[in-house]
């Protein structure tokens, strides 16, 4: 990995999450391997995507393009809090991943555990056991199938319970999608059931 990069620069980086982005260098402070990147936008081509990587936790990084001529303008302003938001979900992401991960369920179950998360607070999806448990309300256990959904019935919710239920159903339909037709997966996967219903 290099130790410094110039702005201007077009690097394509994968990140520990096996993101892909390539982009231009905004930004690079060597201590703290900090990198601001400029990305075309997925929405507009008249906006661009500002990504805050930390380097330590990028697994490749590959310079494509140095500058031609040193850059003697600083840096574009940078919107603070569209940077406050993305840093906030990032932190969301990998709180997931990490609360996802559990040496004794497979693969499916984990990966299952982190598409249920995304749509509750952290604290709010744990692990009991081998079970996904949801508030204290709903579990998933293996195989973790829509028949494998379980209320207490101590605290029923029947909201919540046909919600997970269709959670479950949904994560397996993209799934099946996503085998059957690679190049439409990450289309697939960011699609997603209605709000969480009020209790």
């Amino acid at each position: 990995m290099a130790d410094c990069f110039e702005i201007g620069s077009t690097l394509k980086i994968t990140t520990c999450f096996e993101q892909k982005v390539k982009g231009e260098v905004l930004a690079f402070d060597h201590n703290t391997k900090m990198l601001i990147l400029k990305c075309s936008s997925t929405s507009s081509e008249e906006l661009n995507d500002v990504y805050v990587l930390n380097l330590s936790f990028c697994s490749h990084v590959q310079v494509i393009n140095e500058p031609n001529n040193p850059v003697m303008d600083g840096p574009q302003k940078l919107n603070l809090e569209q940077l406050k938001i993305k840093l906030r979900n990032n932190v969301d992401q990998r709180q997931r991943w990490v609360k996802s991960n559990n040496a004794d369920v497979s693969t499916e179950g984990q990966e299952l555990y982190r598409a249920i998360a995304k749509h509750f607070k952290n604290q709010e999806v744990t692990w009991n056991g081998l079970n996904i448990q949801i508030f204290d309300e709903v579990k998933v256990s293996p195989p973790y199938r829509v028949e494998n959904v379980t209320a207490n019935p101590k605290k029923s919710n029947p909201k919540l319970y046909d919600y997970i239920k269709k959670m479950v159903e949904k994560y397996y339909e993209t799934s099946a999608q996503a085998n059957n037709n690679p190049s439409t997966s990450s289309t697939s996967s960011n699609s997603s059931p209605s709000p969480v219903p009020a209790n």
